[in-house]
């Protein structure tokens, strides 16, 4: 479920992102030294972050554009410039390391090339270990000249408070949900159950066009049928693990989390909490709901999902709260 982490600004803007760059200041040298730029995941934040840097390094730029012609947009294009730094986990590793923030000194200290600044995307940001964490914030203590740092990140909570002081902050919304439907239905294949594929995403298009891309109706459905096979004794919940891992942690546990929180809202009478995934929930326990039991389970599936870029197995984190279900699910 891998959405914003492009590393090329797409040439089109999201119709929803227009607010951003109207509040964007203008001229840019009244910008923060560093940006964070933070919302829910699928909404752009990443191509908004390469879009606005390509703006930053014009040599020429409009109003909020980039003449697309000048050395500096042409080496832009061309995914070269040298006044353009991006930081991102390194391959297969889960976090920012150290030692690439400490090469940031390298880099923003030094006059820039051919733009006027030198500009640092850093995604996701929330991966930063906390030495590197503590790098950066040396950095935002004692910012240099002619650089701006974007900081790019779903969970701005999981970033320490000192670093967030230190930043301006730009929230990525999602659109309503007219613009959402008329983006998606313009852009996505397979869109037949846009809406509450839209609603599953938290309104995020981008989330919900790589769902629908990713045949996430049928595996949505495969997720309620594991369920009802744990709480019925047809299914073990280590297979079913592997199975979920293999699906991806991140979507299974955002669905199980949805799920059980839309079950409890339907219990408590907000209409807004039936879906079909709480209808099948409620299949499974009949009549005989424990509020408190249901409760504390999602405290546990809230909790693991805040640790998924850390050490721990994803199999074993799947494997508990499966197990969890079946035993929950049979106390009815």
């Amino acid at each position: 479920m891998a959405v914003d982490t492009a590393l090329t600004a797409p040439a089109a803007r999201y119709p929803w992102h227009d607010a951003l760059w109207a509040n964007l200041a203008h001229p840019f040298d009244r910008l923060p030294h560093a940006l964070l730029l933070h919302g829910l995941p699928g909404l752009g934040k990443n191509a908004f972050a390469l879009q606005l840097a390509q703006v930053l390094l014009c040599q020429t730029p409009q109003v909020n554009n980039a003449c697309g012609k000048c050395h500096s947009c042409q080496l832009f294009a061309a995914a070269t410039h040298p006044d353009l730094l991006i930081i991102t986990p390194l391959e297969d590793a889960k976090n920012i390391s150290v030692d690439q923030i400490r090469a940031l000194n390298g880099f923003v200290f030094l006059r820039p090339h051919t733009a006027p600044r030198k500009i640092v995307v850093i995604q996701p940001a929330e991966t930063m270990n906390i030495n590197a964490a503590n790098s950066l914030l040396k950095l935002l203590e004692e910012p240099p000249l002619d650089s701006i740092l974007l900081l790019v990140t779903s969970r701005p909570a999981r970033l320490p408070a000192t670093i967030r002081s230190r930043c301006g902050r730009l929230q990525v919304k999602p659109p309503n949900q007219q613009m959402a439907l008329a983006w998606l239905q313009a852009n996505a294949a397979g869109t037949d159950a846009v809406q509450d594929l839209l609603q599953f995403a938290g309104g995020a298009p981008l989330l919900a066009k790589t769902l629908a891309e990713q045949g996430f109706a049928e595996q949505r459905q495969q997720l309620r049928q594991d369920l009802e096979n744990l709480s019925a004794g047809r299914e073990d919940p280590v297979i079913c693990a592997l199975r979920w891992k293999n699906l991806g942690t991140n979507l299974c546990l955002s669905w199980l989390y949805r799920a059980v929180l839309d079950l409890i809202k339907s219990q408590a009478g907000v209409a807004s909490g039936s879906s079909l995934d709480s209808d099948t929930l409620k299949k499974i326990y009949k009549n005989t709901l424990n509020i408190s039991v249901l409760y504390k389970y999602i405290y546990v599936i809230h909790d693991y999902y805040r640790q998924l870029n850390s050490p721990l197995d994803e199999l074993l984190m799947l494997e508990d709260i499966l197990i969890r279900w079946n035993r929950i699910s049979r106390l009815q």
